[in-house]
């Protein structure tokens, strides 16, 4: 390996390899996938009732937390 791909840390890596061998094989990055209104909305719908929402009585978050 040469000086360049050295410094690039391990899991920087395997992710360009994988997208490699993604290429390789005919796929295509998509960054538009899963951006429509209808799933952006369904997203955040879904993030609002989901467990990781943050109470609104943020002390009682932080005691929840264990910290």
């Amino acid at each position: 390996m040469t000086d360049r791909r050295n410094r690039i840390c391990e899991k920087l890596m395997e992710q360009l390899q994988m997208m490699k061998f993604a290429f390789k094989n005919g796929r295509s990055l998509d960054f538009t996938a899963g951006t429509s209104e209808k799933e952006v909305l369904e997203y955040l719908e879904t993030m609002t009732r989901g467990p990781d929402t943050v109470l609104d009585d943020l002390h009682t978050f932080i005691q929840s937390l264990g910290l």
